[in-house]
């Protein structure tokens, strides 16, 4: 765990920029902010430096096609994910409740779909897209239920993007030295220096990188058909 301010102190350190000890100034700070904000939000587009998974809670109005999910003046109030992994309705008055899992569409799946406001009591498939012109995702389900429903949206989690210096980064095993390291490279060429000023840091940022993304590279579990498992009844 550590601060904006501490990891940018750190990669200023590693390319010479500033001796151990020593502070960058504010101007050099918000410079390295800059930098360290569009590197965790690169991050986010690779499915590999996410290493959670979000439960969310989603009230369907009745007759409602589509819906914005984003942080901040969206339909879902939530960090709009880059992939959803599983959308799921929950079937009224179950107890306890009963989640059905929704079918993803991709984007030739739905301009397919002809009916695109067929209506019926749940939705058998999704479609998410984000927009280039917004923060905000969108939701689409078909057919249109025709019922309020809550769906439970299941989504890899990115780090959040650091607003200010003193923004506390948190992350499992191996992401502080990533953000170190990382920075530290991107910040060569803002401050004159190139790797061979500092021949090991594109190695140390390499292995810092790989070391992060490994415990997300899980596979799936494999699902087995019941009718091909041998029965060891009588």
């Amino acid at each position: 765990m550590a601060t904006v301010r501490e990891i940018i102190t750190d990669a200023l350190t590693e390319i010479g920029v500033i001796a151990a000890n020593e502070s960058p100034t504010a101007s050099d700070t918000q410079l390295c902010l800059r930098y360290f904000q569009r590197q965790i939000d690169s991050w986010a587009a690779d499915q590999l430096t996410l290493s959670r998974q979000s439960r969310t809670s989603i009230t369907w109005p009745s007759s409602t096609s589509s819906q914005t999910i984003g942080a901040s003046g969206a339909n879902i109030t939530a960090q709009r994910p880059m992939w959803i992994n599983t959308l799921n309705y929950v079937v009224p008055n179950t107890s306890p409740a009963v989640e059905v899992p929704i079918g993803p569409m991709d984007k030739d799946s739905y301009a397919s779909e002809s009916i695109k406001a067929l209506s019926s009591q749940y939705p058998l498939a999704f479609f998410y897209q984000t927009a280039i012109d917004s923060l905000l995702g969108t939701i689409t389900l078909w057919p249109v239920p025709n019922q309020s429903l809550t769906l439970y949206l299941y989504a890899p989690q990115a780090v959040d993007v650091p607003v200010a210096i003193s923004d506390v980064l948190l992350g499992p095993a191996g992401y502080q030295d990533a953000f170190v390291y990382q920075l530290a490279l991107r910040l060569l060429s803002p401050f004159g220096k190139n790797p061979q000023d500092v021949p090991i840091l594109p190695g140390m940022a390499a292995e810092a990188f790989a070391k992060m993304k490994r415990p997300n590279n899980e596979p799936g579990l494999l699902g087995v058909d019941a009718a091909l498992v041998p029965s060891t009844g009588g």
